[in-house]
């Protein structure tokens, strides 16, 4: 008995017409190249302005800035002004107070009198304890390119099966993205 993955698999190895390749196999190496394309895309689109202008890129850890910025997202920070503080309700990168090996992304709340800002996650109940100084800005955000720093993130955080569930669909993608249209026993 002839199994539905056998009957699939056949499907991509045949044609329909004549010369003509079957449409599950156009299908599914067209959708695969476009999202491998996309891919991509968006790593050159994450680093183009870290090459070209100097900018800084950084890849979402935590879930404090939901909804704006989730785990996983690549944030790309403008080098800040030196002669401006950033506004309330901008995105900076900068040294962590309370951990000063860490980097912090979190929203302007409040700008004191002396310039230190006071931060908070969006997801964040509370304003962040320790207020930032100018000093320890590292820069403001100006870009958001989503998801293509998941297995960055994936490997940071430790989580191994997920990892492998995200590199094993490229590894799947990239299998398909690399199919021929046409079978060998059609070209000659």
């Amino acid at each position: 008995m002839t199994s539905p993955s056998d009957l699939a698999a056949g499907a991509l190895r045949q044609s329909t017409a004549k010369g003509a390749p079957h449409p599950i196999r156009v299908v599914t190496v067209v959708v695969s190249r476009t999202v491998i394309g996309s891919m991509v895309g968006l790593l050159v689109w994450a680093h183009l302005p870290v090459v070209a202008l100097g900018w800084t890129a950084g890849v979402v850890q935590s879930g404090s800035m939901r909804p704006a910025l989730m785990p996983g997202d690549v944030v790309l920070y403008q080098p800040p002004p030196r002669d401006r503080t950033p506004a309330v309700g901008q995105i900076v990168l900068a040294q962590d107070p309370t951990r000063p090996s860490h980097l912090l992304t979190h929203r302007v709340y409040q700008v004191l009198p002396n310039n230190d800002l006071i931060t908070k996650g969006d997801a964040n109940p509370t304003t962040d304890s320790t207020p930032i100084r100018p000093a320890a800005l590292q820069g403001v955000a100006r870009l958001r390119v989503p998801w293509i720093g998941l297995p960055a993130q994936l490997w940071r955080a430790k989580q191994p099966v997920a990892e492998a569930i995200v590199l094993l669909g490229l590894a799947v993608l990239l299998a398909l993205a690399a199919l021929p249209l046409h079978s060998r026993s059609q070209q000659t």
